[in-house]
């Protein structure tokens, strides 16, 4: 085993001389061979180690013993420890979350702290080949989408470095083995030999029956992880250019636009992956109702002949197709009515949407972006006001003769149908459109102008 596991760490360059490794250790086998483990390579690469245990208070004084296990085997070894009792039940009742969710959170959250508190480079698990065999088999149970199959990383970024883990391509008995070898006392967890999660399950019966008809199932398992790693790798990195003739926009809220046309033109892997990175920019956090399902309705969508189509995703993401345009958007629960507001100078305004404006004056020099806009004091009657779009509103451009209807700047723009009613538009006591937000501004903007700015800033409700 050793040999193969420094095989591993090289591979994937996983430790460097003179780095700060910390390692999550309960006192259970795994993890107690991985800090025996890198304890060996300690001095030969100068390495500083921190063993890092977590009492999740779930097995009364059971649990704290493991905690006291581990801190006396450090000062045994000459490692230095930090221990922790993190308080699950508690987060559970606060989050909602599962009992294992919620214990993994407190750890990790722990774990990010101390990579922060001893600027490591790296934290090392104890992950090892059975542990990947069980992750893969299991997220091959739970979708089919080839890019949720592809087991743990060997190595990834975390906090200030990185996770590793050295053990991927050893096996449950290898380790045992390891400690046997050694004679190096553990604690055992008795909850992982129970049955009630879906991974203990895994690990009691299906994995002893893959490993009996072939007993190298754990390396094929990591060799099948690694290569669909890269390979979604480079697929991903294809898809970018089916990106690139797609719409993005946060101007008001996410949305996205595409041309039904071009869409297909690229290969279906391409148009499947492109979907789900579409997916990742609207959805803020990952949706575990997400499914191939959803990715078949899309698909179908897609070469549906008809000329308008929609979709209903979870959260209130709505997919419609009319002719060749097909936009992503989030639905509201309530329409918005149309309004009108006041804008003092000085003062910050919130809109019915969550979003945000503020108005101050200003003085020097300054820049614009889509959500800044700087006009000339002289030519603006105050108060300002901010309202939604009436009928027949028109707007003189910065740098064009006449003037254009708002109406068409939506077009234009792409702004689906839906959001058109409900986009702030800023006025002056006159009448006067000033600034159609994010879209196209008016207004004088002089760069000899004597006398103060007006300054407007607009954030959406994503940035509030």
């Amino acid at each position: 085993m050793d040999h193969a596991v420094h095989t591993f760490i090289s591979k994937h360059h996983m430790i460097q001389p003179h780095e700060t490794i910390l390692v999550a250790v309960s006192g259970g086998p795994d993890s107690v061979a991985l800090l025996h483990f890198l304890c060996a390579m300690k001095e030969k690469l100068s390495l500083h180690l921190i063993a890092l245990s977590v009492d999740h208070q779930l097995r009364g004084e059971e649990s704290q013993a493991d905690l006291r296990f581990v801190e006396t085997m450090c000062e045994e070894w000459g490692v230095e420890f930090v221990g922790t009792s993190v308080d699950v039940q508690a987060y559970k009742k606060d989050t909602g979350k599962g009992t294992q969710e919620a214990a993994r959170e407190l750890r990790y959250a722990f774990f990010e702290k101390m990579m922060y508190a001893y600027e490591a480079d790296a934290l090392a698990m104890g992950h090892h080949g059975d542990d990947q065999a069980e992750t893969i088999l299991m997220q091959l149970m739970r979708s089919a989408r080839p890019e949720a199959v592809q087991g743990m990383p060997a190595t990834r970024r975390f906090a200030c470095g990185r996770i590793i883990r050295p053990f991927l391509t050893a096996s449950k008995d290898q380790i045992a083995s390891y400690l046997e070898d050694r004679a190096l006392k553990v604690r055992m967890d008795p909850s992982n030999e129970e049955t009630e999660y879906t991974r203990n399950a895994v690990r009691q019966y299906l994995l002893p029956f893959m490993k009996e008809s072939n007993p190298q199932f754990h390396k094929h398992m990591q060799v099948w992880s690694e290569r669909a790693r890269e390979e979604r790798s480079y697929i991903n990195e294809q898809a970018q250019k089916v990106l690139e003739t797609v719409h993005f926009s946060s101007n008001v809220e996410k949305f996205v636009q595409l041309s039904k046309q071009t869409f297909k033109t690229f290969p279906l892997a391409l148009q499947r992956t492109a979907f789900h990175l579409i997916l990742n920019y609207l959805y803020v956090n990952q949706n575990e109702d997400i499914s191939y399902l959803h990715e078949e309705m899309f698909m179908n969508l897609l070469n549906d002949e008809k000329p308008n189509a929609s979709l209903d995703f979870p959260e209130g993401l709505k997919i419609i197709r009319a002719y060749d345009d097909i936009s992503f958007s989030f639905s509201k629960e309530q329409e918005w009515k149309g309004y009108s507001y006041i804008l003092e100078m000085g003062e910050e305004l919130q809109l019915p949407d969550g979003s945000q404006i503020r108005a101050d004056w200003f003085s020097g020099d300054g820049t614009e972006d889509a959500h800044t806009y700087l006009c000339d004091s002289h030519h603006v009657n105050l108060p300002l006001v901010v309202r939604t779009r009436q009928e027949g509103d028109r707007m003189r451009l910065r740098g064009m003769n006449g003037s254009k209807k708002v109406k068409d700047i939506f077009i234009d723009q792409k702004i689906p149908a839906r959001l058109r009613p409900t986009w702030p538009i800023v006025t002056d006591h006159a009448g006067k459109i000033l600034w159609v937000v994010g879209l196209k501004k008016g207004g004088e903007r002089t760069s000899l102008s004597s006398g103060p700015w007006l300054r407007l800033h607009y954030k959406n409700k994503a940035d509030t």
